[in-house]
């Protein structure tokens, strides 16, 4: 994570270093003497970095083009590697769940979002709302219990489910974008959602066959899943498989979302 960050970071930060060096100076003339001073050039671009994203693995970039005084298109990129669900302890006590063992549970995504901005000021300043569009893919593995009995004595094993769930959604954002240097802006995403459908369908491979106590007892423990507002069906097909439907609605939140900026 910290070197996927620093080589962002280093990318933005020479993208700069080269735009500066090559501003021209212009001249004002006062009387008789000439005075080199700088001067705001109209800035239609914007290359960001979501830094509060970090805080959750998630490496976020985007870039804002101005098409009109106050109105600006945008398109943004998402990724989170495949690593340990953030958060499994506080996600394993709020849901009911306690077939899923959320602690073990590994998560990865992408998405990509486009987006028209309105804004309230000319060139890119001010309050903003946005109606936005995003599609994003999730890449799970998700151990689910289930009873495991030989010999007389019972014991607990995980069946990992593996696969993606995609989906399509649309929403409108609220947002702050100040400009805090003559090349740098400071973009917050004060609060928004987004709405659409989910769908995906996780599988499980056993390479030791499942005796028929095993698969009813997993069988079970997929009947009792609560999926909230998400349909969920999972199916014991064989002694070696079994898979897990999940279609539904989807919904996003984006708020305080901290980017930084550099303008051109």
């Amino acid at each position: 994570m910290k070197k996927t960050c620093k080589i962002l970071l280093c990318f933005l930060m020479a993208a700069a270093t080269q735009y500066l060096h090559a501003q021209p100076v212009h001249e004002i003339k006062h009387s008789d003497t000439t005075k080199p001073i700088f001067v705001k050039p109209t800035l239609h671009n914007a290359l960001k970095i979501n830094l509060s994203s970090l805080a959750f693995q998630n490496y976020s970039i985007s870039y804002e083009r101005l098409i009109k005084n106050k109105v600006s298109i945008a398109v943004g990129y998402r990724y989170m590697p495949f690593t340990t669900l953030p958060f499994g302890n506080t996600i394993s006590q709020i849901a009911n769940n306690n077939n899923v063992n959320f602690n073990e549970t590994n998560l990865g995504n992408y998405a990509f979002t486009g987006e028209l901005r309105v804004y309230a000021n000319k060139n890119m300043h001010g309050f903003y709302l946005a109606p936005y569009g995003r599609y994003a893919n999730f890449n799970f593995a998700v151990p689910i219990q289930y009873n495991s009995t030989q010999g007389g004595n019972t014991t607990v094993q995980n069946a990992v489910f593996k696969g993606n769930v995609t989906s399509i959604s649309g929403g409108l954002l609220l947002g702050l974008q100040q400009h805090i240097s003559r090349h740098f802006v400071l973009d917050i995403w004060l609060i928004g959602a987004n709405f659409g459908n989910g769908n995906g369908i996780l599988n499980a491979g056993f390479t030791t066959p499942l005796t028929m106590q095993e698969q009813s007892s997993l069988q079970d423990n997929l009947n009792n899943l609560n999926g909230g507002p998400f349909t969920l069906k999972g199916t014991v097909t064989s002694s070696t498989s079994a898979n897990l439907n999940l279609t539904g609605p989807w919904i996003g939140i984006r708020a305080l979302g901290i980017n930084i900026g550099f303008t051109f």
